[in-house]
């Protein structure tokens, strides 16, 4: 996942769930919502979903280091359900 905001940085996730609106990710990452981000597979790197951060998981809840991210333009997801 690359950061988008201010300086571009690459982020190590784990994709929890997807469907063709977007993706649930695992990771340690700060990330604030409406914030967006690209993700990019490490098997194919020209491959990107651009999206934006819609929900952060609670700290203590199941949800804990995890992100809902909404895909910008839902008919590139190739990665989707």
């Amino acid at each position: 996942m690359v950061n988008l905001e201010r300086i571009a940085k690459r982020l190590p996730y784990l994709i929890v769930d997807s469907s063709p609106e977007g993706f649930r990710l695992m990771g340690t990452f700060e990330l604030k919502r409406g914030q967006v981000v690209e993700i990019i597979a490490d098997e194919d790197p020209l491959n990107i979903s651009k999206c934006q951060v819609i929900w952060i998981g609670k700290p203590g809840s199941k949800q804990e280091g995890q992100v809902g991210l909404q895909l910008l333009n839902p008919t590139v997801n190739s990665r989707g359900a």
